[in-house]
């Protein structure tokens, strides 16, 4: 019986001490060979803008290759990858991820195709339309306190 494809979404960061283009490359096909291995096909990786070297909004702690403690990162390089692939062999991806030690921290997400195919193009965009823009008095009221709203009892 043939299993399933899936369509997922991993975006990962590489860190910043594998900076050059030539370990960026590496880096980037490592990953995508290791997906090809599991049986995946990829068919977009992303590293232009917004992707890229970037600052983190917080320090990430990890070992770097060669060090014996913990070292604080404050940027990275990000790169967003498109693939499918059966969902048993996630897995493995996932595996070679971890193992491998340019990679900072990685998020690997389920694309759901049926959301994507019902909704317009211009909301998954988040372009304003235009239409339907205008908020009703009770959604412009939500969430804002009145002052006869506000119960100020000083006994």
């Amino acid at each position: 019986m043939r299993e399933r494809r899936r369509d997922y979404e991993l975006m990962f960061i590489i860190s910043p001490l594998r900076s050059s283009e030539e370990d960026i490359t590496i880096t980037v096909n490592r990953v995508q060979q290791a997906i090809t291995v599991a049986g995946g096909e990829v068919t977009n990786t992303d590293q232009s803008a917004p992707w890229g070297r970037r600052k983190f909004a917080y320090p990430i702690r990890e070992y770097a290759e060669g060090e014996a403690s913990r070292r604080a990162f404050n940027e990275g390089y990000y790169v967003l990858c498109h693939f499918s692939l059966p969902a048993a062999r996630i897995p493995d991806v996932e595996r070679s991820l971890k193992l491998n030690d340019a990679i900072l921290r990685y998020l690997l997400t389920l694309v759901d195709t049926r959301v994507q195919a019902t909704r317009p193009a211009a909301v998954a965009l988040g372009a304003d339309t235009g239409a339907g823009s205008e908020l009703s008095e009770e959604e412009e009221d939500a969430g804002e306190y009145k002052d006869e709203d506000i119960d100020t009892d000083e006994s």
